[in-house]
């Protein structure tokens, strides 16, 4: 349980460091080119994918029947969907903030599953989520500044911070409540991948993008093959 708790919380501080890092980015201008911050983008857009396609989707139909897991992965992008739309209408983008989480929190759920059983790929696991949360958390932190003047950088780490408490308590219940053959599991994963997918399309990818600049789709497959070299590895 203490290794468990360690993991997680490292999994989570990943987004409050790369959070971290796009607000040094934003005091120093100039840091980084508007070119390298979309290839960021891009990078956090393809680990996701990955996340869904190697991870979130595999294992969750492992434990269910198709069918449900067709559901389940429709209604999750059914529900992003107006959820998305809500919050584009009120003024309150936070698209990458909410992909964050709906990769990361099932992916803690996992590691708790996990532990127990293969602890080597509990370790593999969380090297994986780390490495997704970096770019992530520097995505959500640039998207909340850019969107809402009035969220001073504190603020905005504040609740990044968030993230190093959730994977705990994600893990936690990974650990007590479910095992990976576990059905409620499974259609949690699918439902999230629905999500994810659908935020990607719809707001990451968009963001990444600019006509005659290869690096942010090169970025994108740098980020997709995260997640594949933690499936090979993990198997």
């Amino acid at each position: 349980m203490t290794m468990l708790i360690l993991l997680s919380m490292l999994a989570g501080l990943a987004a409050f460091v790369g959070a971290g890092l796009g607000c040094i980015v934003e005091l120093k201008k100039g840091l980084i080119s508007a070119e390298m911050h979309r290839t960021i983008i891009a990078f956090g857009g393809g680990a996701l994918i990955g996340a869904v396609g190697l991870v979130l989707v595999p294992h969750g139909l492992e434990s269910q029947p198709v069918w449900l897991g067709l559901g389940t992965f429709l209604a999750g992008g059914l529900v992003f969907l107006i959820i998305d739309h809500a919050l584009k209408r009120r003024g309150t983008p936070v698209s990458q903030l909410v992909a964050l989480n709906l990769d990361f929190i099932p992916e803690a759920i996992v590691l708790g599953a996990v532990i127990s059983g293969d602890f080597e790929m509990a370790l593999f696991l969380t090297a994986i989520i780390v490495a997704q949360n970096l770019p992530e958390g520097f995505n959500a932190y640039r998207e909340i500044r850019q969107s809402h003047a009035g969220f001073l950088r504190k603020h905005v780490l504040q609740i990044m911070s968030g993230c190093i408490a959730v994977g705990p308590l994600a893990a936690m219940s990974g650990y007590w409540l479910f095992s990976l053959d576990n059905m409620i599991l499974g259609s949690i994963m699918t439902f999230c991948a629905g999500g994810i997918l659908y935020l990607v399309f719809e707001d990451v990818a968009p963001d990444a993008h600019r006509t005659g600049d290869w690096r942010p789709a090169l970025g994108a497959v740098i980020g997709f093959s995260v997640a594949l070299v933690g499936f090979g590895l993990t198997g």
